[in-house]
């Protein structure tokens, strides 16, 4: 992918249920963002999903979107949207990627 801005990789990490194929598959629940370094413009993601077609429905509530603060709207979107298990995983990991976001504006440095 190339982009012609700054871009920053966050990753948003959660937890699946354990009944959840990607709880089987990778352990944890991830969204890799590529932000906008300036803005906090999501600009693309991938997630840790079982199946590619959940990857690109995912892909398409967030895209466009902003990791500058929380956005409920998008929040109550995933929840009247996406019906799968991991449903709430969505939502950490992208409060986690926020987090994350809004550490390294403020030049905080975050230890896991």
């Amino acid at each position: 992918m190339i982009v012609e801005r700054e871009t920053l990789c966050i990753i948003g990490n959660a937890k699946s249920p354990k009944s959840d194929p990607i709880t089987h598959r990778f352990v944890h629940f991830f969204i890799t963002f590529i932000a906008d370094a300036e803005t906090g413009e999501i600009i693309d993601l991938e997630v840790s999903t079982a199946l590619q077609l959940t990857n690109i429905f995912i892909r398409g509530l967030f895209i466009g979107q902003s990791l500058a603060a929380v956005d409920e709207a998008l929040l109550e979107k995933v929840r009247t949207h996406y019906l799968g298990t991991s449903q709430r995983a969505i939502q950490v990991a992208y409060k986690d990627a926020v987090r994350k976001y809004r550490a390294w504006r403020n030049n905080v440095i975050i230890t896991e």
